[in-house]
């Protein structure tokens, strides 16, 4: 009965490999946002049969003068540093050109087979060596598009004002800033042009990755000035670097109507958009840029092109917000509110952001795969190693399953024993299948056997495997974290197959261990004879981290094994 639990485990693993290719998503209906439209004579929006208005009040008055810019001045470089991330923004359209996270790694050196076997890559991943980003660091803005700038502001209706805006040098409220605790703010003013001006400004935390985002866009011009506003939040981070676990979503993600949606790269080519969206991003296996509206927006929107990476050609996913079409009106602004959250799928940190971002780290099997994966990170504040902690994570997983699985191997020994007899019976009685049947129950009767209870104490077993398979292939805290001597990452396969390897060889003496029903199938005993060669082809792809959780359970059931057998079982009954 064990073996037919390892052909489900197979299957299962079969499933959650090729789901996500299979099986992607429907894409979510069109959505769409009404407000009503103001009806006060003194508003300055007017808004055309396809569009919908914000709000009354979002064109206001100035509550100030705002300070002259010297348009001639030179672009230059502005860095924000705190203990997360370290984020440089151009003067010269005040643009973010970078942001760089202080405590992650973009590449981590590792030996794989792909080293001496190049057409093994896409199988085992690179060896990594190659440095592609600043000081090696997760940099969560690609920039690889033209025309397309982190935190840019554009006039649809009028791209050459767009183009000169995103020409133009604003002026900073600081230099260089270093946020060592608290909070702080950075603001950038354009000069006038066109009769139009853009402000600015950031908020930053220093103990989060969150960052407050304000626009003001202000018509200094003596007319009424036509205006649709996208405000444009860029590309996700530099992609050529890990080795990504098969079924990870990389791309666009959004929140809507309490629940969390994902879209292919290739499905937003042509402008993707979406009303009402909680928070909107574009994200990938362990990172994530998201942000919230905090004012009114007409919808979020997606898009994708082409962007040559490598030599190779890639479709890359961008992001941001549109406006409702508004009459700005001589020295009134349109004010739009942010909040953005660019760094790791960290729980601590997405609770703080709050609105349901945590769900971007959405486990297969949840209920199961967050207790796991909280014991898990648990046990590595005692032991400060990730493959000791799994180690001891299944330990007691086998502890907690133990009295059931004792009692289900007890039950597969039993019918072992029990099959001479089951084959007697079902030659005597095979052309009587009501006969057969009661034989068969007065049988295991009399020998106190429960014919299903070797094979649901084991079933147990399976969900723990799929919820541990969703927990460790998401957990950004395995990511680059090493075991011992090859095992550089726990997150990414081993890249010289030696795990795999090690768990095909324990399941071959676990299958040799394990009693075998005389009655069983020859083709189901054949398929079960190269389950060990099957799984061990699946685990190449596995987390490292996963593959070493199956080695060891699978080295505990051969002890577990080997101690049953010692123990004899009551004679059977007639």
């Amino acid at each position: 009965m064990e073996k037919q639990t390892l052909l489900a485990i197979a299957l299962s693993a079969a499933v959650l490999i090729g789901w996500q290719f299979l099986f992607p998503p429907p894409p979510p209906p069109p959505t769409s946002t009404t407000v009503p439209t103001a009806t006060d004579t003194s508003t300055t929006i007017v808004v055309d049969e396809n569009e919908s208005a914000v709000s009354k009040n979002s064109a206001s008055p100035l509550s100030a003068s705002l300070p002259s810019v010297d348009e001639s001045q030179p672009a230059k470089q502005v860095v924000v540093e705190t203990p997360h991330y370290r984020l440089t923004f151009n003067t010269r359209g005040a643009v973010a050109e970078s942001l760089l996270l202080q405590e992650y790694q973009h590449n981590k050196g590792r030996l794989t087979l792909s080293t001496w076997f190049p057409y093994l890559t896409s199988f085992l991943g690179a060896s990594n060596e190659e440095i592609v980003t600043e000081d090696n660091k997760v940099n969560m803005f690609a920039n690889d598009l033209d025309n397309v700038h982190q935190f840019a502001v554009e006039l649809e209706d009028d791209p050459q004002l767009s183009a000169r805006l995103q020409r133009t040098v604003f002026s900073e409220s600081q230099g260089d800033l270093r946020l060592e605790e608290g909070t702080a703010s950075l603001q950038f003013v354009s000069p006038v042009v066109d009769g139009l001006q853009l402000i600015k400004t950031f908020e930053f935390f220093a103990d989060s990755f969150q960052i407050g985002y304000r626009v003001q866009v202000i018509n200094r011009s003596q007319e009424a000035k036509s205006l649709r506003i996208r405000h444009v939040f860029g590309e996700g981070r530099v992609q050529n670097d890990d080795y990504q676990q098969q079924g990870a979503h990389i791309g666009p993600v959004y929140f809507v109507e309490d629940s969390m949606e994902t879209e292919s790269n290739s499905d937003v080519q042509q402008e993707f958009q979406v009303a009402n969206a909680e928070w909107f991003g574009v994200e990938d296996q362990f990172f994530l840029n998201a942000v919230r509206a905090e004012s009114p927006i007409r919808f979020a929107y997606f898009r994708s092109a082409a962007a040559l990476v490598d030599q190779r050609s890639m479709l890359r996913p961008y992001f941001g917000a549109r406006l409702p079409l508004v009459s700005l009106q001589p020295e009134r602004q349109i004010e739009s509110n942010f909040r953005a959250y660019f760094g790791p799928k960290l729980e601590d940190e997405m609770l703080k952001f709050g609105h349901n971002l945590r769900e971007s780290n959405a486990m297969f099997l949840e209920t199961l795969a967050a207790p796991l994966l909280t014991l898990l990170h648990w046990i590595f504040g005692y032991v400060g190693n990730y493959g000791i902690a799994i180690i001891i994570l299944t330990i007691i997983v086998r502890l907690l399953l133990f009295p059931l699985t004792y009692k289900g191997m007890k039950g597969m020994k039993r019918m072992q024993q029990l099959a001479p007899r089951m084959k007697k019976i079902q030659e005597k009685y095979k052309d009587n299948r009501e006969k057969l049947n009661q034989e068969m129950m007065e049988l295991y009767r009399k020998n106190k056997v429960n014919p299903l209870g070797g094979c649901l104490p084991l079933l147990l077993q399976i969900p723990v495997f799929i919820a541990l398979y969703s927990a460790l292939s998401g957990a950004v805290e395995l990511r680059h974290a090493p075991f011992m001597l090859w095992l550089s990452d726990m997150s990414a396969p081993d890249g010289l197959g030696i795990t795999p390897i090690l768990m095909g060889v324990s399941l071959y003496f676990q299958q040799k261990l394990t009693p075998t029903a005389a009655t069983m199938d020859p083709m189901q005993a054949k398929i079960m004879q190269y389950l060990p060669l099957v799984f061990t082809i699946f685990t190449f792809t596995f987390p490292a981290g996963l593959t070493l959780y199956w080695l060891t359970s699978n080295l505990l059931s051969i002890a577990q094994q080997q101690l049953l057998n010692r123990i004899k079982t009551p004679e059977l009954q007639d």
